[in-house]
């Protein structure tokens, strides 16, 4: 089965921000995203996920993350950190947005930074509400999922409604080794993008997103705000996104080829190998 690639796009946007304790965290931007995945514009099973990503530009004391939802109570769940990446995904994957949204709904999010005696550093309360599921995915043109013979440095090419989203995130991953390109956000009237020489004789994973943000507007890029909080400067995002992905292999090096072509050449001359006339 192949493997799902699921990289959300970060895409800043002004958001009502509280701080209620001194600011000690150099976070530079916090993103809440619920994102839909397709492989060659087919959903998956259950297409839906829900994450937040937390970015540091230094992390000083922090040691967790406590995040409260709409409805009160206690924390309801934790983000560790993990290898340097603050980062949560939900355990589960949902048929629907609004089965998704049953688990996380929309309302204030109130992110409580905590050290390792539980000592509040910071906190900090998103509003994660206002925003539509895109029509659908992109309609890949090229190349076809699966193809085997895609050039050194292809341009890629889609079809999308302007109307299904108001941004794309564009992205070609090698699982072989974790090489990314990307390009986010762009307008919604792209249809081709060339990142870059590629491997030969690689597999590589190419996603083309469509999303909503909120208040965010078509054009090369989408507005962004800073607000300066006890010290720190915050860049907050929220988006609902469609991702769809195919894989493909790129083309041997020529080198590789005409090895082939010798070793065919020595086998049709070998002795008992000739067509008898």
């Amino acid at each position: 089965m192949k493997k799902l690639l699921t990289i959300c796009a970060v895409v800043g946007l002004i958001m009502a921000v509280a701080s209620t304790a001194q600011a000690v965290l150099d976070i530079e931007g916090i993103v809440i995203t619920s994102c839909k995945d397709y492989l060659d514009e087919t959903p998956e099973a259950d297409p839906w996920n829900f994450e937040i990503w937390v970015d540091f530009a230094a992390t000083g004391d922090l040691h967790h993350i406590d995040v409260n939802l709409p409805d009160g109570g206690l924390p309801d769940f934790t983000i560790p950190e993990d290898f340097g990446y603050w980062e949560y995904e939900s355990p589960a994957h949902y048929l629907t947005l609004a089965a998704l949204q049953g688990d996380y709904p929309t309302g204030d999010y109130a992110f409580e930074f905590l050290d390792s005696n539980n000592m509040l550093l910071n906190s900090v309360t998103l509003d994660y509400s206002g925003i539509d599921e895109p029509s659908g995915p992109v309609h890949f043109m090229y190349p076809d999922d699966g193809a085997m013979d895609v050039p050194l440095d292809p341009t890629y090419e889609w079809d999308v409604g302007i109307n299904d989203g108001n941004a794309l995130g564009m992205w070609v991953l090698d699982p072989t080794d974790d090489d990314v390109y990307g390009d986010v956000p762009v307008s919604m009237g792209i249809t081709l993008w060339q990142p870059g020489v590629l491997d030969p004789n690689h597999t590589y994973e190419l996603e083309v997103s469509v999303f909503n943000v909120k208040d965010g507007q078509p054009g090369p890029s989408l507005p962004t705000k800073d607000m300066d909080i006890g010290g720190d400067t915050f860049v907050y995002g929220l988006l609902i996104e469609h991702i769809n992905m195919i894989e493909f292999t790129t083309v041997p090096e020529p080198a590789t080829v005409g090895l082939l072509g010798f070793g065919s050449l020595a086998l049709l001359c070998t002795p008992g190998k000739r067509k008898k006339m």
